[in-house]
């Protein structure tokens, strides 16, 4: 078992530097019997700033973006600041959608926070002011481009068109207008849905499934759906749990962001597979913010050794950004 004082510092930091916490915060921690422990660490230090905050428990869903209850929902709306260290994802639930979008609450989404190692990831070490304009920079670039392109070493191309879209900066700090996921550091955007043509290579990680370890997961696309998903053991795993919701939206592709955090490496958890520098997120599922899909589940995929092509010009390249700051 981790030591509290162990997890402290990067509670704090969740708090004092992405959350900007004051005395005068009023803090929710909204978590579930398997994350009380780290909770309690991020109780500990909203004491030590002194600010007042109140603590939820909630079971957790079956899976990501299962709906909160309405006694959580309705506690988010009185909140100025939501820490949700939560064994599934809420941000894709509309209870975090109307606590930010129609009562300013900031919200902060730390998924798969039941491990007694979560606040010891080395993606907590990232620079995050230092990489803030960076993921800045790419967000605006999705949001003036009209067409997005990808491709990849390992065979994935595909295009989708933007038009419309917002691109989204999760540079970790909380704010009202788009989520932190903690040290999940990405910039993406909401395809317009029924443009995505094209095939995806997934050859590392599908996650809330985990690491690709057999064969790439080969997913085809025709008018912004899925039409098949082939590969090895992970592409029938996925392939069954997509199918288990028998939603068809849950095909739909939801989402194209590409991971900033440069302190995290593939490990098979969510936050550090989706924020590895480079990395390029694919979703299925439920639409981003700004998008119009709703489905039962959003599930990302993440490629590497991957192009970004904006309105036909290289923005990102394997692991380099092309645009200045």
């Amino acid at each position: 078992m981790t030591p509290l004082i162990m997890k402290l510092p990067n509670a704090r930091k969740v708090l004092r530097l992405l959350g900007n916490a004051t005395p005068e915060t009023r803090l929710l921690i909204l978590h579930d019997p398997y994350t009380a422990h780290n909770a309690e660490a991020l109780a500990i230090a909203a004491d030590e700033i002194g600010c007042r905050f109140s603590m939820v428990q909630e079971m957790p869903g079956e899976h990501h973006g299962t709906q909160l209850s309405e006694i959580a929902a309705a506690a988010m709306t009185a909140a100025d600041l939501v820490v949700a260290p939560m064994r599934t994802n809420i941000a894709h639930t509309s209870a975090r959608a109307v606590a930010q979008e129609e009562h300013g609450v900031h919200v902060i989404c730390l998924p798969e926070a039941a491990g007694q190692d979560f606040f010891l990831a080395a993606g907590w070490q990232a620079d995050f002011e230092a990489l803030r304009p960076q993921i800045d920079v790419l967000a605006r670039a999705l949001d003036d481009a009209e067409t997005a392109r990808v491709t990849s070493r390992h065979g994935t191309d595909i295009t989708m068109s933007l038009k419309g879209r917002r691109g989204r900066s999760l540079n970790g700090f909380a704010n009202a207008v788009d989520i932190s996921a903690g040290y999940c550091l990405e910039a993406s955007i909401a395809p317009v849905e029924g443009t995505a043509e094209g095939v995806i290579v997934v050859d590392a990680s599908v996650p809330g499934l985990g690491l690709i370890e057999s064969e790439p997961v080969v997913i085809r696309y025709e008018k912004g759906l899925a039409t098949s998903i082939e590969g090895g053991r992970e592409a029938d795993a996925f392939r069954d749990l997509l199918a288990a919701f028998n939603d068809p939206n849950v095909y739909n592709l939801g989402e194209l962001g590409v991971g900033m955090n440069p302190a995290c490496q593939l490990d098979g958890t969510m936050l550090s597979d989706e924020s590895v520098w480079g990395g390029v997120q694919l979703a299925l599922g439920t639409s981003a913010p700004g998008g119009k899909c709703k489905a039962a589940a959003h599930y990302d995929t993440v490629l590497t050794g991957a192009t970004l092509e904006l309105d036909g010009c290289v923005v990102f390249d394997d692991r380099t950004l092309l645009l200045q700051t």
